[in-house]
């Protein structure tokens, strides 16, 4: 009995030590399971987080473990005011770029220019030193903003290039023909920007870290120094001058029609004016009338013969207004109505030809005036002075030397006797002259400056007779004997030729030569006679 007890004892105490030892086996097994299960959550939350994927996994009993394996996350950080504790890298950067985000603009009232961003390059700095950093360590970091500042100046400046304007002053715009008056163009008030107020207030923006603003530019006016008003009181009369035409009312119908197109014409700044590009090509056509006009030293009849007077008369108002000319020709012959070597001569075919020309070099418009009024023709530049009130400009020339007349040129008139001579015109000898432009001051000469030399032909004197004419009876020579007849006739066929000889001097050959010295611009053109 007893021993049948005992075996029943020992056996069940085995089957509690199986069941103990069972349960124990089964606990370290679910132990040994949730550690690794954690382990593996981890591992899986560190790749999402590395992905771009944030994962927070939560176990029973694992809270402990999660937060010591999340070392990656930042401690005591900031930039400015911003707290980025307990954040990661990728979670910080965006943080600070959402708060630091760029769109600053500044507006001129009528467009709004978008600021280069400022901020960025230093933030990538910022957060470059942050991701490096001793994690265990505060941090606190904030912008350059002296750096800003220097950034904020050169955009100031780069906008004032754009925005700023200068005053426009009124000047002569155009001439009204039919009311003979100039209109003239309306003042214009310029600005200047305020890059100083522009910076502060840009900065003042930055600090508050208002970085999405638009800020309204503030301008200082810049007042004209001429109105309109003034501008037709200031405007006048700076250079003219007067020359005396003929009764020749062909010659006068040209100069009329010349100065016509002239009358009103406006040079802006930096314009040149041309003759022969303001009436363009005198034809008939346009009414210009056949007038006196040399063709390689030949006299004949042009339209558009005298224009030249038009045009010595401008270039005298061009020098006395304190103007320079660009182009001026001299005559091939010398004309009657101006001193010698202050001549103008123009041609024109309709593409070249020598031409007048000068340009305003006034900052302003100015305007040509052109009357013909009986016999007295006038011509005017019309702008602001370009001298003082007490100066003046004139011109001067002076004779350098003469040039002897070439051969006189014969001409055959029946109506003359055997030996007869008739000058029909004189000969005139030619010149050489140098001109000066004279300035004076008070009526005493400050500055003379020569100008150019003028070269003018000598003209052939003409002279009728009649080659063909035979000696009378009286004029022959008596002879005595037969040999004597031979050799009287012998002496008047030499004679005779003689005479032809002076025949063949009428042909002008040492008159062509003269010509031939044409070659030069002024003798190849069409010159408009005594012009």
């Amino acid at each position: 009995m007893n021993r049948s007890r005992a075996r029943a004892i020992r056996r069940k105490y085995h089957r509690r030590t199986r069941v103990t030892v069972r349960k124990a086996w089964l606990l370290s097994a679910l132990a040994a399971a949730v550690i690794i299960y954690g382990a593996a959550a981890r591992i899986r939350e560190r790749g999402r987080e590395a992905k771009g994927a944030q994962v927070s996994i939560e176990t029973p009993g694992s809270t402990e473990m999660t937060g010591a394996l999340d070392s990656g996350r930042l401690g005591n950080v900031s930039v400015g005011n911003i707290k980025l504790d307990g954040l990661t890298m990728e979670q910080a950067a965006s943080k600070i770029r959402e708060a630091y985000r760029w769109d600053m603009k500044v507006r001129d009232g009528e467009e709004s220019i978008a600021l280069e961003d400022l901020t960025g390059p230093q933030l990538d700095k910022i957060l470059e030193t942050i991701e490096h950093a001793d994690r265990d360590k505060p941090q606190s970091y904030e912008l350059d903003y002296d750096r800003l500042e220097q950034a904020f100046a050169g955009q100031a400046a780069e906008l004032a290039q754009k925005w700023d304007r200068g005053a426009a002053d009124s000047q002569m715009e155009s001439f009204d023909k039919d009311a003979k008056t100039y209109r003239y163009t309306q003042e214009q008030y310029g600005r200047s920007l305020k890059q100083e107020q522009l910076v502060e207030e840009l900065m003042e923006a930055a600090r508050k870290g208002e970085f999405r603003t638009e800020i309204q530019a503030a301008f200082d006016s810049i007042a004209p120094k001429r109105t309109a008003a003034q501008a037709r009181d200031q405007y006048k009369v700076i250079g003219t001058f007067t020359t005396t035409t003929t009764d020749n009312k062909n010659r006068n119908q040209n100069i009329r029609l010349a100065s016509d197109a002239i009358d009103g014409v406006v040079l802006k700044p930096g314009e040149e004016f041309s003759f022969n590009l303001a009436t363009g090509n005198r034809t008939s056509e346009k009414g210009y009338q056949p007038a006196g006009a040399y063709r390689n030293g030949v006299l004949i009849e042009e339209p558009g013969g005298g224009v030249c007077q038009v045009s010595t008369t401008l270039y005298h108002a061009i020098i006395n207004s304190g103007y320079k000319t660009t182009e001026r020709n001299f005559h091939s012959f010398a004309p009657s109505y101006i001193d010698r070597g202050q001549d103008a001569m123009v041609s024109f075919d309709g593409y070249a030809g020598p031409d007048l020309k000068f340009v305003n070099t006034q900052d302003t418009a100015i305007g040509l005036r052109a009357s013909f009024d009986g016999k007295q023709l006038k011509l005017s530049i019309v702008g602001l002075p370009l001298l003082e009130e007490n100066e003046r400009i004139s011109m001067r020339s002076e004779k350098v030397r003469d040039l002897e007349p070439p051969e006189p040129v014969y001409e055959e008139n029946p109506e003359l006797a055997y030996g007869e001579e008739k000058i029909v015109e004189q000969a005139q000898p030619g010149s050489v002259w140098k001109s000066y432009r004279i300035l004076t001051k008070d009526g005493q000469v400050e500055e003379e400056t020569f100008l150019y030399t003028s070269t003018y032909k000598a003209k052939p004197a003409k002279i009728q007779h009649n080659s063909a004419a035979l000696p009378s009876a009286g004029d022959q020579p008596q002879a005595d004997a037969g040999e004597n007849n031979q050799e009287g006739q012998t002496a008047g066929t030499t004679e005779g030729t003689a005479g032809d000889a002076g025949t063949a001097g009428d042909a002008g050959t040492a008159g062509e030569a003269g010509t031939a010295g044409d070659a030069e611009p002024a003798g190849e053109a069409i010159i408009p006679f005594g012009s």
